[in-house]
């Protein structure tokens, strides 16, 4: 029987991780480690863990110094001992069946990447465009993978090529992981913080593709001091605006994605992502340039200098920024005007009663 490894990377998680790890310890599938690697947490949750220590399933450690939300990832999978990684955050929970009916659908498909739907579990506090952007990203996956219970290579670089920063997958909590995946593509890139998950799906389903089970198997947990409203609100400019840019920069350059490349010139996409690359390092310039009277400003600038020395050629040169002015303002500011007319004179639904002669 194949070993899972639940991992559970924590920082200061003290609040809801004792369901999380009851939830764990409650799998129905037999051959389990549930791994808790603690990245120096200052309040009760090694307590917590603690208390379940006598279930000789349980390993618990601690970082020696603190090694952030990626690097903590990364930790997990080097200590974990099982055949199969299974992500659970100290927020969320697992259904019982979670672990078995992963891994019977991944063995079926022979695929190494498999995901499963989730449900949410909404803080009160959560605001209602929270709520529904959560809500349609779960639509947006269960239409895409819920049919044929999974997807290809080829369907997963198509989908990629509309949308390459949308989550396609889910979070980690929804996903079980071959551990020879992470010897074969690497570990997850801590260059990105909002899309460290949506890279590493890209990786690994841009060469085999995803299995996934229709089914909710997981609970994720939604508040305000989740670790992914946190990189939304005090990262936002990297975030949104730098990590799109670095991932399509990557799937671009790097040789990780060289069959994702081919399959987006078997159908007719490189050349167009090519074009969005340019599209969007002019749009981050711009964005900089725009606030270099904020306050933020001098961060901003900073943030945008690093990137680009890691991204040569997402660096745009006043030229060129000009000319790629001089064609997009006047279309963005046309969109705009024509919206103002719009409202202030609106078409007639009346039909027309010319007649055509």
């Amino acid at each position: 029987m194949e070993l899972v490894s639940i991992c559970i990377p924590t920082y200061n998680g003290a609040r809801f991780l004792d369901a999380c790890l009851r939830s764990a310890l409650a799998q129905t599938h037999a051959h389990l480690e549930v791994l808790v690697v603690d990245d120096c947490s200052s309040d009760d949750t090694l307590e917590i863990a603690q208390r379940h220590a006598t279930d000789p399933r349980l390993r618990i450690l601690r970082n020696a110094r603190n090694q952030g939300l990626v690097g903590n990832w990364n930790e997990c999978v080097r200590q974990a001992r099982g055949t199969w990684i299974k992500f659970l955050f100290q927020d969320d929970i697992l259904h019982p069946e979670c672990v078995s009916e992963m891994l019977a659908e991944g063995l079926r498909q022979q695929r190494r990447l498999v995901a499963c739907d989730r449900d949410f579990l909404f803080a009160a506090s959560t605001p209602q465009a929270l709520q529904d952007t959560y809500l349609r990203n779960r639509r947006t996956i269960n239409d895409f993978l819920g049919p044929a219970r999974g997807a290809s290579a080829a369907d997963y670089a198509a989908m990629m090529a509309g949308r390459i920063n949308v989550n396609y997958v889910g979070e980690p909590i929804c996903t079980l992981i071959a551990a020879d995946a992470f010897k074969h593509y690497g570990d997850f890139d801590a260059e990105f913080i909002q899309l460290c998950d949506v890279e590493y799906w890209a990786r690994i389903a841009s060469h085999e593709g995803v299995a996934f089970v229709p089914r909710p198997l997981a609970s994720f947990r939604v508040h305000e001091s989740a670790t992914s409203a946190i990189n939304r609100s005090a990262k936002a400019f990297r975030s949104t605006g730098l990590e799109r840019l670095a991932l399509l920069d990557k799937a671009l350059n790097a040789d990780i994605y060289a069959q994702l490349r081919e399959l987006w010139a078997a159908s007719g996409a490189l050349a167009l992502r090519h074009k969005e690359r340019h599209d969007r390092a002019n749009e981050v310039l711009e964005f900089v340039h725009q606030h270099r009277s904020a306050p933020e400003a001098a961060n901003i600038a900073q943030e945008h200098g690093a990137f680009v020395s890691r991204h040569p050629d997402c660096k745009v040169s006043r030229l060129s920024h000009l000319r790629w002015l001089s064609v997009s303002l006047p279309l963005r500011y046309k969109y705009r005007a024509g919206r103002l007319v719009a409202r202030f004179f609106p078409r007639s639904t009346q039909s027309d009663t010319r007649t055509s002669r």
